[in-house]
């Protein structure tokens, strides 16, 4: 049957999977086909992440939410070495990987120039490091100069290359543990900025990924009466290849533990805290 041409809908844009889109084409390729993905999810109580956010900005230095996660993903890898592992291929089968360092995997989105781009940072031995050397060096991401990061400079090398060179180096990842940990860390994190979703479901190159919903107030059931609290929605996405059912309790109670008793800090991080710490007075 004939349409009418008012009907008919034409196509506005055909082009070629190269650059950026081939970058992001290939990670999620490579979970796609080498990645048995689980998925499990919690609501945490997020009040003392939230205290030790104030605090820690008055006496330290201004963080945001995302090095608190940061750390606490790493953290929960640290308790939990063998998790710290990627699965890879051999010429007769596959082989499982563990990693010493715990590298974390964060999406940045920036502008640059005329243009707002996303790539992949890593904060390098991360639990390790204090929440303001995480927070400096997400910044470094976010607003440092382009030339001086090294995933920019990576991100931009992907952006001129067409896309079977693309997926060629990234299955020299699947391959090559060394090269893979040079390029991008064994765990990842994302993050909502939006209250649109309750929870969100990553899916990334590493056999262990968080994503983190939005922070807010929500009614709770507290023995006979119901209380407003911060809470956030978290989700686990881990390779069943790699880490076991029991593995993957462990690790989400662990990474709960960590953040409902914000047990983040390093020893000098805490005792310049408590220097600055003053009981409140008497009501006047």
């Amino acid at each position: 049957m004939p349409r009418h041409p008012a009907e008919e809908n034409r196509i506005a844009e055909d082009r070629s999977v190269r650059g950026l889109d081939a970058y992001f084409l290939a990670f999620k390729s490579r979970a796609r086909e080498h990645h048995c993905l689980g998925y499990g999810t919690s609501t945490i109580d997020a009040e003392a992440i939230r205290a030790l956010r104030r605090r820690y900005s008055r006496a330290i230095n201004p963080i945001t939410y995302s090095p608190i996660f940061v750390k606490a993903l790493a953290l929960t890898m640290a308790r939990n070495r063998e998790a710290n592992a990627i699965l890879f291929r051999k010429p007769l089968g596959y082989r499982i990987v563990r990693f010493e360092r715990i590298d974390v995997n964060i999406p940045i989105t920036r502008r640059l120039g005329k243009e707002t781009v996303t790539f992949i940072g890593a904060i390098r031995d991360a639990h390790r490091k204090s929440l303001a050397e995480i927070q400096e060096e997400i910044g470094a991401y976010r607003e440092g100069p382009p030339e001086e990061s090294f995933a920019i400079r990576r991100m931009r090398q992907f952006a001129k290359l067409p896309l079977w060179l693309a997926r060629l180096i990234h299955r020299r990842m699947v391959w090559d543990p060394r090269f893979y940990v040079d390029n991008v860390g064994t765990c990842g994190v994302s993050f909502v900025q939006s209250s649109a979703f309750d929870h969100f479901y990553p899916i990334a190159p590493t056999s262990v990924a968080l994503g983190v919903g939005p922070i807010r107030r929500e009614p709770v059931v507290e023995g006979d009466r119901i209380a407003a609290r911060v809470r956030v929605k978290c989700t686990l996405m881990f390779d069943n290849y790699v880490v076991s059912g029991p593995l993957a309790i462990r690790l989400a109670e662990d990474f709960e533990q960590i953040l409902s008793t914000a047990s983040l800090l390093e020893p000098d991080e805490r005792d310049r805290m408590n220097s600055c710490w003053k009981p409140p007075g008497p009501p006047e």
